[in-house]
């Protein structure tokens, strides 16, 4: 049976998000979840949980899905069955994503999707409505040096892919035009190599935020993506940026506590988001002919560069804000310059066992 409850029918409905928009652009955002009473109590409680806005809506994304596939949540029988159907269904969705070129959804997105319905399975459980979580998880063991060995597979295979670095060609045009824009934008561009900042660590910093005097910043345990507060250093070419920002800051706002304000007319003033982030990030690669950086390449680049320096692998995840270093190494780039030394090295011991000159 297909719910047909209209949008905005009852006030119970209504989603409390933090640092939340109207109720016309959440029903915008997610329409089937907002006109569902099951996963508007779910997203809710994930609300409660103090979960951020960007997951609450991911996770939203899901329930959207998981609607559109069975008609309405009540109506819902979650067993093993059933998940292996979804996600059969999720291999055929297409993607909405703009370089996705009318492909089908990604692994990763198939793997987001599913966590999502496991923590829903889970919410039912702790109501009582469901005895049993359908959705298998996978299982890693650490090592002592924080390193994470997969034993068992999830129900959707995890493919990493390394985003690869620009080379030094690419990062002098990307330079040069980074040179004709606002200040602004130069700013976030260094603020997130040197602090290795994900994109929501980035927007949400405050004035509050910075220790001038010592160039250090603090990363709030709300907006780290493991809850862990960080306190990092920036450069001298930041802090000089960062002042000449502040002058033209002033005449946006005077209240707002955010660093980063947006001047658009139509927004000019109100915090900036991290979707103008990543279109900021998206039109400097565009201009500098980069295709695939984004953001985090800012991220890979600052941490590549501190291993290369000599940092130490446990302090390079402490750095970074990662749990364990098995994440910091899926970060850290080596070029053929940087292997070089040892391959030559190898390669000389590998001649002398067969003897040749």
């Amino acid at each position: 049976m297909v719910c047909t409850k209209q949008v905005g029918e009852a006030e119970t409905n209504k989603l409390g998000l933090q640092d939340s928009a109207s109720d016309c652009e959440w029903a915008g955002l997610l329409p089937n979840c907002y006109a569902d009473d099951d996963a508007t109590q779910f997203l809710n409680s994930l609300i409660a949980r103090g979960l951020s806005k960007n997951t609450v809506v991911a996770y939203g994304r899901a329930l959207e899905s998981l609607i559109i596939f069975t008609g309405c949540l009540a109506e819902l029988r979650l067993d093993a069955p059933f998940v292996h159907r979804f996600i059969a269904h999720l291999r055929r969705t297409k993607s909405r994503h703009p370089g996705a070129a009318g492909g089908v959804l990604s692994p990763a997105t198939i793997g987001q999707r599913v966590v999502a319905i496991r923590a829903y399975a889970d919410y039912l459980i702790d109501r009582q409505i469901l005895t049993k979580n359908p959705v298998s998880r996978g299982q890693v063991r650490w090592t002592s040096e924080g390193a994470a060995i997969p034993t068992r597979q999830g129900l959707v295979p995890s493919i990493s892919k390394v985003p690869r670095l620009p080379s030094e060609e690419q990062w002098h045009r990307l330079l040069a035009v980074l040179q004709k824009s606002i200040v602004r934008d130069r700013l976030m561009v260094t603020l997130a190599y040197d602090g290795a900042l994900r994109r929501n660590e980035l927007v949400t910093l405050r004035l509050s935020d910075f220790d001038f005097s010592a160039r250090e910043m603090s990363i709030r345990p709300e907006h780290s993506k493991n809850g862990r507060p960080r306190l990092l250093v920036y450069s001298k070419l930041t802090s000089t940026l960062l002042q000449a920002y502040l002058s033209e800051r002033r005449s946006l706002s005077s209240s707002c506590p955010n660093l980063f304000l947006s001047v658009s007319p139509r927004n000019r003033g109100k915090s900036l988001s991290g979707y103008t982030w990543g279109a900021v990030a998206a039109r400097l690669a565009d201009e500098a002919n980069i295709p695939g950086f984004s953001t985090h390449t800012l991220r890979h680049l600052r941490l590549t560069d501190l291993a290369r320096s000599g940092l130490d692998l446990k302090e390079l995840a402490l750095f970074a804000g990662h749990r364990g270093t098995g994440t910091t190494m899926t970060y850290i780039h080596l070029s053929g310059r940087d292997l070089a030394p040892a391959f030559a090295r190898a390669s000389k011991a590998f001649a002398q066992r067969f003897c040749v000159p």
